[in-house]
C-alpha cells in the first residue's frame, strides 16, 4: 500500500502530460511484476511440513495441550501466519499465530483446547499464509493434518478420593468385625477389638488372644444401567448435561470396583438397548467400559427401562449390585421404574442414582418478584415434590436412592458402593 501511494506522487513530479501517464503505468506494472515474483518465490507446500501432536484420548471438559511442529526446507527465514482447525465443539485458545521459521529449521506452537462434549471429534487441516522474501505478497497453503480423536471423561477425577488402591490383606490396621465377610488374616488381639472377632482355636494354639481380620468380598459383579434418553438430556448451569455427570459417576464407580477386585458391566439404553459391556475385572480391563461410556449420547426419546432389565436378566443370574443412573422428575417414568426395580430387587441389590439439577433447587427457593417468577417457583417446587415422593416410594419398596447435586454424584455413588462392600450386603 505504501508503494502504491508512492506511485501516486509521480504525476506531481513529471507533470500531467503523456510522459507522466506512461511513467505511472510503467511504475504500476513494475510493482505488479514485483508482487507476482515475490508470491512465486514464497515457499510452497513442498518446502513446508507440519505435524500435530496431542495426548490421546483428550479429557472432556478440561484444558488439553496441542502442539504444532512446522519444518521449513527453505534457504532463508520464512514468516508464516497459521490457523489450525480444532473441532467445532471445542473451545480453543492460541491456535492462530504468526511464526518465523529459521532457514532449514523448525518451530513449535502450543495451544489449548477444551472439548465441550465427549465422543469422537475431527480436527481439520492446517491453513497457512506464507510471506514472500520481499514481504509484498502472501501465498495461501493448506497442509493435510485432518484426523479424528476421542474425548473421554476425566479419568483422573474418576479415581476420586475413594478410587485408589485398597489396603492389602494382612496389613496391621483396625477394622470393624462387620467390614466385609471374607477372611483376610489373623493378628494379635488389641484393646478395643470386638470379642466376636476372636479366633478361639488359634488363641488356644498360640496361648494368646488372636482375632480374625475380614475384608470385603472380591469377584462380585456391579452392573451400571445408564439412561441415554430424554431424562438425562437436560443441560446444567456448568454447560454439561446430566448424562455427562452420570457418565463421570459410572466411570468413577468402575475404577473403585476394579481396585477392589470386582467386575463391572454396563448397559446403555434409550428407546432400545444401545450397548452392553460385559462385566470385566481388573484395572486393565476398564478400556471397554470407558470406550462405551465416552460415546454415550442423550437423545430426545422415551427410555425403555424394561428392555434394559431384560438385557440384564439374560446376562446376570447371580446376585449383583445394579446401579441405575436416571432422573426422577417424570411421575409416569418413575412409576415404571418402581414396578420394574421392585421385581429386580428379588434377586439383586438395586440402587437408583438420580442427578439433581441445582437450577431447579435454586428456582424453588428464589423469592418471586413478578407473576412469571412466581409460576417458575411453583413449577420448581412441584418438580422437587414429585422427586421426593418417588424417592420415598422407592425406599419403601426396599430400593436405595441417591439424590445429590450433579457435581457430587460421583463421590456419592462411590461412597454408597463402599458402604455396600463394608456391610457385605451382596
Amino acid at each position: 500500500m505504501l508503494l502504491l501511494a508512492l506511485g501516486l506522487a509521480l504525476p506531481l513530479v513529471a507533470g500531467t502530460g503523456g510522459w507522466a501517464v506512461a511513467a505511472l503505468v510503467a511504475y504500476d506494472l513494475a510493482l505488479l511484476a514485483l508482487v507476482s515474483l515475490d508470491a512465486r518465490r514464497a515457499p510452497g507446500s513442498g518446502q513446508l511440513h507440519a505435524r500435530r501432536t496431542l495426548r490421546e484420548p483428550l479429557t472432556a471438559f478440561a484444558v488439553n495441550q496441542v502442539w504444532l511442529h512446522l519444518t521449513s526446507a527453505a534457504s532463508r527465514p520464512v514468516r508464516v501466519d497459521l490457523a489450525d482447525a480444532p473441532p467445532p465443539g471445542f473451545d480453543a485458545a492460541g491456535h492462530r499465530a504468526r511464526l518465523t521459521l529459521p532457514a532449514g529449521g523448525e518451530a513449535r506452537l502450543a495451544y489449548q483446547v477444551t472439548p465441550r462434549s465427549r465422543g469422537r471429534h475431527a480436527f481439520g487441516d492446517l491453513h497457512l499464509r506464507v510471506s514472500g522474501p520481499l514481504g509484498l505478497a502472501w501465498r495461501r497453503l493448506t497442509l493435510p493434518l485432518a484426523g479424528t480423536t476421542s474425548a473421554y471423561p476425566d479419568l483422573r477425577a474418576a479415581a476420586g478420593p475413594a478410587g485408589g488402591a485398597v489396603p492389602e490383606a494382612g496389613q496391621a490396621r483396625h477394622r470393624g468385625w462387620h467390614e466385609g465377610r471374607e477372611f483376610a488374616a489373623l493378628r494379635p488381639y488389641a484393646a478395643g477389638d470386638d470379642v466376636r472377632a476372636i479366633d478361639w482355636k488359634a488363641t488356644a494354639r498360640r496361648g494368646a488372644p488372636v482375632v480374625r481380620e475380614w475384608q470385603p468380598e472380591r469377584n462380585q459383579t456391579v452392573w451400571l444401567l445408564v439412561d441415554c434418553g430424554r431424562h438425562l438430556a437436560a443441560r446444567l448451569p456448568d454447560g454439561r448435561t446430566k448424562l455427562d455427570r452420570a457418565v463421570d459417576a459410572a466411570l468413577a464407580l468402575g475404577r473403585a470396583a476394579a481396585a477392589r477386585g470386582d467386575r463391572t458391566g454396563a448397559i446403555l439404553y434409550g428407546a432400545e438397548v444401545e450397548r452392553v459391556v460385559p462385566p470385566e475385572g481388573g484395572r486393565t480391563r476398564l478400556g471397554p467400559l470407558a470406550e462405551a461410556l465416552h460415546l454415550a449420547r442423550a437423545r430426545p426419546v422415551e427410555s425403555d427401562l424394561g428392555a434394559a432389565f431384560e438385557a440384564l436378566a439374560a446376562r446376570q443370574r447371580r446376585r449383583a449390585l445394579v446401579l441405575i443412573f436416571t432422573d426422577l422428575s417424570d411421575p409416569e417414568a418413575s412409576a415404571l421404574l418402581l414396578a420394574r426395580a421392585a421385581l429386580l430387587r428379588r434377586r439383586h441389590l438395586v440402587l437408583v442414582a438420580a442427578v439433581s439439577d441445582p437450577a431447579v433447587v435454586e428456582a424453588a427457593q428464589a423469592r418471586p418478584r413478578d407473576q412469571e417468577a412466581a409460576f417458575v417457583r411453583a413449577a420448581a417446587e412441584r418438580l422437587l415434590d414429585e422427586q421426593e415422593a418417588t424417592s420415598a416410594r422407592l425406599v419403601a419398596a426396599g430400593i436405595a436412592v441417591t439424590r445429590v447435586a450433579a457435581a457430587g454424584l460421583a463421590a456419592a455413588v462411590v461412597e454408597r458402593y463402599l458402604d455396600v462392600k463394608a456391610r457385605g450386603a451382596l
